[in-house]
C-alpha cells in the first residue's frame, strides 16, 4: 500500500513538470475513464435490479393474482385482519420484496375485475395489506422514478390520499414529476381535484390521455363544466384539450361557449371546436359551418366535412357534392367521398353516380372508400351509431309493450 502511495506522489510531481497541454490531456483521459467506469457500474446496478424485480414478479405473480382475485370476487366478506392473516399464511411477512410483486399484481386484478371496486373486500385488501400506506411512503423517496411509479399505482388502484402528500410534488422542478402528480391529483385528491386547471399546464398528447383516464375512472358521474377553462385559459393546447372533453362527455351546456371558438384566431383551436360541434351532433350549427367552409384553411375545411358527417342531418348532400367537385387535394377528395358514401341512401346513390364517371386516380380513391377491409374511423363511427339507435328503439319498444 505504501508503495502505491509513493508511486502516486511520484506521478503527481512528474505531472507538474509536463507542458500545460499535456497536463490537460492527461486530466481528460483520467476524467473520461472514471466517467465511463461510473456509467458502466450504474448500468450494471440498474440491470441487476431490474432482473431481480422481474424474477420476483414472475415467481409470485400467479399465486398472488389468484389469492387477490378470489378474495375480491368472493361473496363472503373478509375483514382487513383476515386478509392480512391469510396473506401471511400463503406468502410470509409483508416485506419490500413482496410489495415488488404485490402492487403490479393488484393493478392487474383491478384492471380485470374493475366492477368489484365498490366491494367491501377491495377496501379490506387495501387496508389489510397496507397498500395505501406503502404507496404514500414511496412518494417521499428522492428517486423521481419511484415517485412516478407510486402516482401511477395510486391512480390505477383508485386510491385517495391526503392532499398534503401530493401537493409538494405538484410544484416540483422536474417537469415529468410535476405533470404526473397534477394528473394524479385529479384522481386521488379528496378536496379540490381540479384546482390546477386554473393554471397553464403545457399538456402534450400523453398528458391529455392520462387526464382523460382520470376523469373516466374517478369523475364520470360528477364532472365539472369544462367551458369555464375553455374561456379563461391562455394555453392553446389546454383549450383544445377542454374542447375535446366537452365533446367526449357531451356537455350540452358548453355549446354556447364552443360557438365563440368557431372564429378563433388559431386554426387548430378552431378545428377542435368544429369537430366538437359535429361529435355532439349540434344540428343548429350545420348551416353556419357550411356557410364559412370556403373561407377556412384546409384543416378547418376537413373538420367541417367530418362534422357534417357526424351531424348527419340529411340536408347537406348539396354542399357535399359542391365540396367534392371543387376539392383539389387528394386527401380532402377522399374524405368528402367517404362522407358522401356514408351519408344515407341519397349520399350512396350520388357516390355510385360519380363512381361510374370518375377515371384514373379519382376512381382509385373511390375504390379505396368502398373497400370494407381498409380501416376507417368514420365508417366505424356510423356503424356504432346505427347499433346505438337500433338498441334504443328496441329498448323503447320493450318499455311500450
Amino acid at each position: 500500500m505504501r508503495y502505491l502511495f509513493d508511486y502516486i506522489e511520484h506521478f503527481w510531481i512528474s505531472l507538474s513538470s509536463f507542458p500545460f497541454v499535456i497536463q490537460i490531456a492527461i486530466f481528460f483521459i483520467f476524467f473520461s475513464t472514471a466517467a465511463t467506469l461510473s456509467f458502466m457500474i450504474a448500468v450494471f446496478i440498474i440491470r441487476r435490479d431490474k432482473k431481480r424485480r422481474e424474477k420476483i414478479v414472475r415467481e409470485l405473480r400467479p399465486r398472488i393474482f389468484s389469492f387477490l382475485r378470489n378474495i375480491l370476487i368472493s361473496k363472503e366478506d373478509y375483514t382487513d385482519e383476515e386478509v392480512y392473516d391469510k396473506f401471511e399464511e400463503n406468502f410470509g411477512k409483508l416485506t419490500k420484496k413482496i410489495y415488488i410483486s404485490l402492487i403490479p399484481t393488484l393493478e392487474d386484478v383491478v384492471g380485470q375485475e374493475s366492477g368489484h371496486l365498490d366491494s367491501p373486500n377491495y377496501y379490506n385488501i387495501i387496508r389489510g395489506l397496507k397498500i395505501d400506506d406503502y404507496l404514500e411512503k414511496r412518494l417521499d423517496f428522492s428517486n423521481t422514478r419511484v415517485r412516478l411509479r407510486a402516482f401511477h399505482s395510486l391512480s390505477r388502484l383508485d386510491l385517495t390520499i391526503s392532499d398534503s402528500k401530493i401537493l409538494p410534488h405538484t410544484y416540483a422542478k422536474n417537469k415529468s414529476l410535476r405533470k404526473e402528480s397534477r394528473a394524479s391529483y385529479v384522481g386521488v385528491s379528496k378536496n379540490d381535484p381540479f384546482k390546477f386547471f386554473d393554471l397553464d399546464n403545457d399538456l402534450n398528447q400523453w398528458d391529455q390521455i392520462s387526464l382523460l383516464q382520470q376523469f373516466i375512472l374517478h369523475h364520470k358521474d360528477n364532472l365539472p363544466n369544462f367551458s369555464k377553462w375553455i374561456k379563461y385559459s391562455k394555453d392553446y393546447n389546454q383549450i383544445k384539450f377542454f374542447i375535446k372533453l366537452v365533446a367526449y362527455f357531451n356537455q350540452a351546456s358548453s355549446v354556447s361557449a364552443l360557438t365563440e371558438y368557431l372564429d378563433h384566431e388559431d386554426h387548430s383551436v378552431r378545428r377542435e371546436a368544429i369537430l366538437a360541434m359535429g361529435r355532439m351532433r349540434v344540428k343548429e350549427i350545420e348551416s353556419h359551418l357550411i356557410k364559412i367552409y370556403n373561407t377556412q384553411p384546409l384543416i378547418c375545411q376537413n373538420a367541417i366535412i367530418e362534422a357534417v358527417s357526424y351531424i348527419n342531418s340529411g340536408k347537406a348532400i348539396g354542399f357535399l357534392k359542391s365540396a367534392y367537385e371543387s376539392a383539389s387535394a387528394h386527401d380532402t377528395k377522399r374524405l368528402i367521398a367517404e362522407v358522401i358514401y356514408l351519408y344515407g341512401k341519397t349520399g350512396e346513390a350520388y357516390f355510385e353516380e360519380i363512381y361510374k364517371q370518375e377515371q384514373g386516380f379519382n376512381h382509385l380513391i373511390l375504390e379505396h372508400v368502398k373497400n370494407p377491409l381498409i380501416p376507417s374511423m368514420l365508417r366505424n363511427y356510423h356503424k356504432n351509431k346505427m347499433k346505438e339507435d337500433y338498441t334504443s328503439v328496441e329498448d323503447l319498444n320493450l318499455k311500450v309493450t
